[in-house]
């Protein structure tokens, strides 16, 4: 009986060490690699409502061809403190979405 209890002991023991190794790994490295930003999705979810669906303006300037006025650090100082009526973003973007962000914009020419 000792015997039978030890084996299934064992074989518990086994399987749950054999699970704790397998898709811990995949979700943990989903956790440090995080997916890329999409520029235009940060621009529809913090930008749009000021800059206009087409970056035509409205409330805020038309930044369809910004990147001939501003370089990607000026576009990213604007957007992180603001100015010229424009709310500083700082706080509310992750810094992988205001790079990529600001990229996006420096491109436009």
């Amino acid at each position: 009986m000792k015997i039978k209890l030890l084996m299934m002991s064992m074989i518990i023991l086994s399987m749950g060490l054999t699970a704790c190794g397998n898709g811990n790994k995949q979700q943990n490295d989903a956790q440090t690699t995080p997916a890329q930003a999409d520029p235009q999705k940060v621009y529809q979810n913090f930008c749009i409502s000021c800059h206009g669906n087409q970056l035509q303006g409205g409330e805020g300037p038309n930044i369809q061809k910004v990147g001939e006025r501003l370089t990607e650090d000026e576009i990213i100082k604007r957007i992180q403190k603001g100015g010229g009526g424009m709310p500083p973003f700082q706080v509310a973007l992750k810094e992988e979405e205001l790079k990529v962000l600001a990229a996006w914009l420096a491109g436009l020419k």
